[in-house]
């Protein structure tokens, strides 16, 4: 399929949403948190025990962290060149085989796993296809972009339309022109860049772009953060009949535009009522939005012990509990408001 005809089933598809009503789930909740934690104090606290090498885990910075549809735990072990899998109690229930330095790993709705590396490899793992038997899957490489050195992909999700699955793929690069976000589909072919523009400073614009979030709505709504000079280091972009636009507006408030709130925003994830979470690896951080922008219990500094951060890269959400990638410190740790462990 031609990318023009592809630009074509989006807006088409973008019209039907667009006629069903809103897409993008916008909680704005009662307590009014200041934009940190709320009145009663409600913030999220560290569970136990830590996934690190005191606890048998041998993880060596990782990058990234993914809870899947089918509530499988999948971290992007970089410095041991591999994805582990874990079920959500943090039993480790394999490795995959050798995959070099994966930077951040999604997950298609045919269950296959997506990896992205530094060296502008697509990897994809068919999990369903070996019974989630991860240790024995097959690694197949889906796009290498062997003409485009000076590229480096950051991020990937996925998702579905009209029964075709698309790849969201973050590049940055030295090169102005190389920072955008590009459309692969899953037999690996290279449709084009959306139309950012490249090295931006405004809205709709990419300027080093990292990490990427689509919504599982059957939309093609999605979210992504940049680690470059850009104003708005995260944009939630939406659609219409017309193509892809920014969902929200920097000028109606929300303290998810707030010129400096960002250093390094690594990576996204959303929970089931549409709140946003933003790891920061500058910051040592996670920033939690409600969809409206407005921030809400955000947690995190500096260090290597309670609700404390080194560089942090990747975050997760399911059920209430918060996954990071705590890279620096080479552990997963996991959260929880402190109003649901009471």
């Amino acid at each position: 399929m031609r990318w023009t005809n592809i630009i074509i089933v989006f807006s088409v598809i973008s019209f039907l949403f667009a006629a069903c009503g809103d897409k993008f789930n916008a909680p704005e909740p009662d307590i009014d948190s200041g934009g940190t934690t709320s009145v009663d104090d409600t913030t999220y606290i560290q569970l136990r025990p830590e996934w690190n090498r005191d606890g048998g885990y041998g993880f060596s910075n990782p990058q990234d962290i993914l809870v899947g549809r089918e509530t499988l735990v999948y971290i992007a072990d970089t410095g041991n060149n591999r994805i582990a899998m874990l079920d959500l109690a943090g039993n480790v229930l394999g490795y995959s085989a050798r995959v070099d330095s994966p930077v951040a790993i999604a997950q298609d709705p045919q269950l296959r796993l997506l990896i992205v590396t530094g060296s502008n490899y697509l990897f994809r793992i068919d999990l369903y296809e070996y019974g989630h038997n991860i240790a024995a899957a097959s690694i197949d490489t889906i796009h290498h972009a062997v003409d485009r050195p000076g590229w480096h992909f950051n991020g990937v999700d996925a998702f579905t339309i009209s029964e075709y699955d698309y790849y969201l793929v973050t590049c940055s690069g030295s090169s102005r022109n190389d920072n955008q976000i590009l459309v692969f589909i899953e037999d690996g072919s290279l449709q084009g860049p959306l139309p950012l523009t490249p090295g931006g400073t405004g809205l709709f614009a990419a300027a080093d772009p990292a990490g990427i979030t689509a919504l599982r709505d059957g939309s093609v709504d999605f979210i992504y953060s940049q680690r470059g000079d850009n104003f708005y280091k995260v944009q939630v972009i939406t659609s219409d009949a017309f193509g892809w636009k920014p969902k929200l507006d920097p000028t109606s408030g929300g303290d998810l535009f707030t010129v400096g709130k960002f250093s390094s925003p690594e990576n996204i994830a959303l929970d089931g009522d549409g709140f946003i979470f933003v790891v920061d690896s500058e910051e040592h951080r996670v920033f939690k939005f409600a969809g409206t922008g407005k921030e809400y219990e955000s947690f995190g500094e500096e260090g290597s012990g309670e609700v404390q951060f080194k560089n942090p890269h990747g975050v997760a959400e399911f059920d209430g509990t918060v996954f990071v990638a705590d890279t620096g410190n080479d552990r997963i740790v996991r959260f929880r408001l402190s109003t649901d462990t009471k």
